[in-house]
């Protein structure tokens, strides 16, 4: 098993997540866990390493939270939005881009650590992961009441901005799907082809029975690129 983060640089760690989020963590371990992506720990580590070092088990109640903290969140924001209105803006910030995004944005990711084998950049499954991390280190730590703050901090901008998915087709997709089906597209994507430092994905986006397919250097871009292809015939311009 790797090293786990170094001690040193826990200070600086807790100042960036209480400015960010709103909540400085008493608890340095617990933070030092949430910032930790099993990959880290290595190819050899047993379940109890991960379990001790790594995020995964925060991931788990992280994903759990989010669900009554966005809904919270929308509600409190949106006082006049009926339910169908909350419903969408709720879809919003539901998606794995939009985590990634968000923690991108609170520039968290450079304390964050994952396995050297993890090439840049990091997926957006793995930063969407951290996030949720975050997050369920900062209700265990502080409650309910820190972590209303920090999914505020984290996700409110993505409410303000309505265009804030904007350049992204798959957040474009989601939200058609999601308007006209109730439902978000399916994605598969495997890879087709290239080198080790030059990969090639090929990915199908599908909804309804009607699917599209794109390719990329990264599992993202061929995600986008396939959104973009279903979108020009879902809802040409």
């Amino acid at each position: 098993m790797s090293d786990g983060p170094d001690p040193e640089a826990l200070p600086s760690r807790t100042d960036a997540v209480a400015q960010a989020l709103g909540h400085a963590l008493a608890d340095q371990a617990l933070l030092a866990r949430a910032c930790t992506h099993a990959s880290r720990c290595g190819a050899q580590a047993s379940t109890a390493d991960k379990l001790r070092a790594a995020n995964e088990r925060l991931e788990f109640i992280g994903d759990a939270l989010l669900g009554a903290a966005r809904a919270l969140l929308v509600f409190e924001r949106f006082p006049e939005a009926d339910e169908g209105q909350l419903s969408r803006l709720r879809a919003r910030l539901a998606s794995r881009a939009i985590l990634a995004r968000a923690i991108e944005r609170l520039d968290l990711l450079r304390h964050c650590l994952v396995g050297s084998q993890m090439g840049e950049p990091w997926p957006d499954s793995v930063k969407a992961n951290l996030m949720e991390s975050l997050f369920a280190a900062v209700f265990l730590d502080g409650g309910w009441p820190a972590l209303r703050i920090a999914v505020e901090r984290a996700l409110a901008p993505f409410l303000d901005d309505p265009e804030s998915g904007r350049d992204d087709p798959r957040m474009r997709l989601q939200a058609w799907c999601l308007e006209h089906h109730k439902r978000l597209p399916d994605y598969t994507c495997e890879r087709s082809g290239g080198t080790d430092h030059e990969p090639r994905f090929t990915a199908t986006a599908a909804i309804a029975g009607m699917s599209a397919s794109g390719s990329g250097s990264s599992r993202r871009r061929a995600e986008a690129t396939a959104a973009e292809e279903l979108l020009s015939t879902l809802a040409p311009s």
